[in-house]
């Protein structure tokens, strides 16, 4: 009798282990994706996480929120040193310098298709897009998704209420500042203007704008020695103390470093804002008010311009591990190709208010009229994709840049709060830049 329930023991067990065996193996593999979005993007990106994981069993994918992307990068940086980074990070364009160095800790994007054995196509992507995240041989280094560049948005009723016409916005930075003047004489608004990501913006996208130059080494894209040099140039000064004289009056009201100013355009505080185009979607949402979408200000007196604005935005890195299992990294491969799909693609652009990453959708949302019956998601493609080109309206490629925007964003701070000139913020910002990329420079050599 013990011999039989021995026995039967022995069985019991056996078929604990085969199903165990089986669950395991049944068990879907897991993919965690980072990113750094909030609100209706956050919302959508997740979404599709979701839908993909309904879509089949063999894979499941989770979105997680880990901090705005300064704070993504850092923690993805700790866990890449635990040897337990996520699968796929989402990282915005001045992270991208970052990624590029360090070789080690990122599988370029086109090898993960490649290892796959999935087809992947650089050319798929728009010409902005590859150029900023492509290196010479054609490949990507990165995949891009939330494309976006910089835009102007203006409050019509602001504007009928201050006697300005509605249906012209101001193209160039007189034009602003004089609209900007008339709705705070007028009290049409609180504060006339005021914009978001401050480096961002003011800087970088106003480097691209003018054609000027925010470094050597072609703004870094062609070597680690890369000298930040934008201080040299006069209308960096001039734009920042244009910001300086217009906060005297509320022309100009200052918000913050980030995104911190978009609820005071969508509130109706703030008449015009300069901001990312992928804000549309929340403004279509929630803006209780009738507003319009300009391209970015320019100087009229700058040389040959205005010139295209430069990509902004995000892109999907993936993450390289000591035990990452080829399993694993054909499902970054096939959860990238469904966010790519036209279907996606078409429905991000759409919803969010980001420009579409593909040719294939871009064709789509055309051919389908979406552009013709939505004049204002049309803006953003016009300055980056049909604008005048130029040698800086590429994007820059310089490390440690996240350090160098709060660097910038501490010294025009000062400005703006009287502590120092206009010339010294610009200069002091580009001299603390510099410190930084020698010690970035040290870093990236020695991790390759």
């Amino acid at each position: 009798m013990k011999r039989f329930n021995k026995m039967l023991m022995s069985i019991a067990v056996g078929a604990a282990l085969v199903a165990t065996t089986a669950s395991a193996q049944n068990k879907p593999i897991e993919i965690q994706m980072w990113m750094g979005l909030t609100g209706l993007g956050g919302e959508t990106l997740t979404k599709y996480g979701e839908e993909f994981n309904k879509m089949q069993s063999e894979y499941k994918v989770t979105v997680s929120f880990k901090g705005q992307y300064p704070e993504q990068r850092a923690a993805a940086v700790a866990a890449f040193r635990a040897g337990n980074p996520p699968h796929i990070m989402q990282m915005f364009d001045a992270g991208s310098g970052d990624m590029m160095g360090a070789k080690n800790a990122i599988v370029p994007v086109s090898e993960v298709f490649k290892r796959a054995g999935m087809p992947f196509n650089a050319a798929d992507f728009i010409a902005p897009a590859r150029g900023y995240y492509g290196v010479k041989d054609g490949s990507l280094l990165s995949m891009p998704f939330n494309v976006s560049t910089a835009v102007l948005f203006y409050n019509k009723d602001a504007f009928k209420k201050a006697g300005l016409d509605a249906n012209k916005p101001p193209a160039t930075w007189p034009e602003l500042i004089n609209a900007a003047k008339k709705i705070r004489s007028t009290n049409a608004a609180n504060c006339g203007f005021t914009t978001t990501w401050l480096a961002w913006i003011q800087l970088e996208q106003f480097g691209a704008r003018h054609n000027l130059s925010l470094g050597t080494q072609s703004n870094g894209r062609t070597g680690l020695n890369a000298e930040l040099n934008f201080a040299s140039n006069p209308a960096f000064v001039k734009q920042v103390q244009t910001l300086v004289d217009m906060q005297k009056d509320k022309s100009f009201d200052y918000k913050g470093r980030s995104n911190d100013a978009s609820a005071s355009f969508q509130n109706g505080e703030c008449a015009m804002i300069t901001q990312s185009s992928g804000a549309m979607g929340g403004y279509v949402r929630d803006a209780k008010f009738d507003w319009g979408v300009a391209p970015l200000p320019y100087w009229p007196d700058a040389k040959g311009g205005p010139y295209a604005t430069t990509v902004g935005g995000a892109s999907l890195w993936v993450f390289n591990a000591p035990k990452r299992s080829d399993a694993e990294f054909k499902g970054v491969a096939k959860f990238l190709d469904y966010l790519r799909s036209t279907a996606v693609m078409t429905d991000w652009a759409k919803t969010t208010g980001f420009l579409p990453a593909t040719n294939a959708a871009f064709k789509y949302l055309t051919d389908e009229g979406f552009y013709a019956q939505n004049p204002r998601a049309a803006v953003a493609i016009g300055t980056l994709a049909n604008g005048k080109q130029g040698e800086n309206t590429g994007g820059y490629r310089f490390g440690r840049w996240t350090e160098i925007r709060d660097f910038y964003h501490e010294e025009v701070e000062k400005a703006l709060q009287g502590k120092q000139t206009a010339k010294e913020a610009v200069e002091n910002a580009q001299k603390r830049g510099n410190t930084a990329l020698r010690a970035f420079e040290k870093t990236a050599v020695a991790s390759n």
